[in-house]
């Protein structure tokens, strides 16, 4: 059974989401963020875990528009945004823990991002 290549809506927000979650945390360890590279590294891994598939062109858009998103996340959170509050919003299995508003919160913000570009489809 081959892996469909285009995500959905969700999938693209969930796969954004995590990327998100992945420039906050590496912000939070190092007070940098994600390397392109990195970037990169961290969606094969979440696709990889989630049995997804994308084509190369929503890999790079979605990469791109993490670190905006994560450094708007950061910037309008009341919350500290250190290590042990971050890594709340991921499970041990890679996989974003919806069960944190915060991660809801983070979800929807890249759904909206997703849907105000008009990449709905």
């Amino acid at each position: 059974m081959s892996t469909p290549l285009n995500l959905d809506l969700r999938g693209r927000a969930e796969l954004l989401t995590y990327l998100v979650i992945s420039q906050l945390l590496a912000k939070a360890i190092t007070d940098e963020w994600l390397s392109p590279q990195h970037t990169v590294e961290s969606t094969r891994l979440w696709l990889l875990k989630n049995g997804g598939g994308a084509d190369l062109l929503q890999r790079i858009r979605l990469s791109g528009y993490a670190l905006d998103l994560a450094k708007r996340v950061a910037e309008s959170t009341s919350e500290v945004l250190d290590w042990d509050t971050v890594t709340t919003l991921i499970t041990e299995n890679l996989r974003v823990d919806f069960r944190v508003a915060m991660a809801r919160e983070i979800y929807q913000t890249c759904l909206n991002h997703l849907v105000n570009i008009g990449w709905i489809s």
